[in-house]
């Protein structure tokens, strides 16, 4: 890294900066991807975690043109499953932002094939044990997700009634192969 300060980096220290805002930086995924510490921070913090699952489990405002309307999900999509390990403990330690995940495949099928994908991602991401993660990573992701799953016990049939969707299909076939 030269002595360049990332856009990113220069927008955080604003006060009132908006996730929005962090978003819409052309560079946020390179930022995320190098671990940048400023923005991992704000990213972790439960309410900006909240919001991104918002982001990529609610349906964008339909008044909002087409093309715009899926441009913060798949970004906010993007995030969360770059691999970030904070972001991942947080997102699997935190019952109410699992809940939130949770509570997406409560809705009525057909789910939106868009955010279902960004849903099973988000969800593969938490269940995937990658070779270069440690041993104890690994149960603080992928185990607390795995009994926060075993304390609900309709899980499972939640994810048949959707299986017409083909990301559950996958997220279902990574359970079975990871799990």
């Amino acid at each position: 890294h030269t002595g360049t300060v990332s856009h990113v980096d220069t927008l955080l220290d604003k006060e009132g900066v908006t996730l929005t805002e962090i978003l819409e930086q052309e560079d946020i995924i390179q930022e995320c991807k190098s671990q940048n510490k400023k923005l991992v921070d704000f990213l972790t913090k439960q309410e900006v975690l909240s919001e991104l699952l918002d982001l990529i489990l609610q349906e964008p405002a339909e008044d909002v043109e087409e093309k715009l309307r899926f441009k913060l999900p798949n970004i906010a999509s993007e995030v969360i499953t770059c691999d970030v390990a904070q972001i991942n403990e947080n997102l699997s330690s935190d019952s109410a932002l699992l809940d939130k995940l949770y509570a997406f495949l409560e809705s009525p099928p057909p789910l939106n094939p868009l955010l279902t994908s960004f849903f099973s991602k988000a969800f593969g991401v938490l269940i995937s044990r990658r070779p270069e993660q440690n041993w104890y990573s690994y149960q603080y992701t992928c185990l607390q997700v795995i009994e926060y799953i075993k304390s609900k016990p309709k899980f499972t049939e939640l994810l048949l009634t959707h299986l017409g969707t083909s990301a559950v299909m996958d997220l279902l076939l990574r359970l079975i192969t990871c799990v």
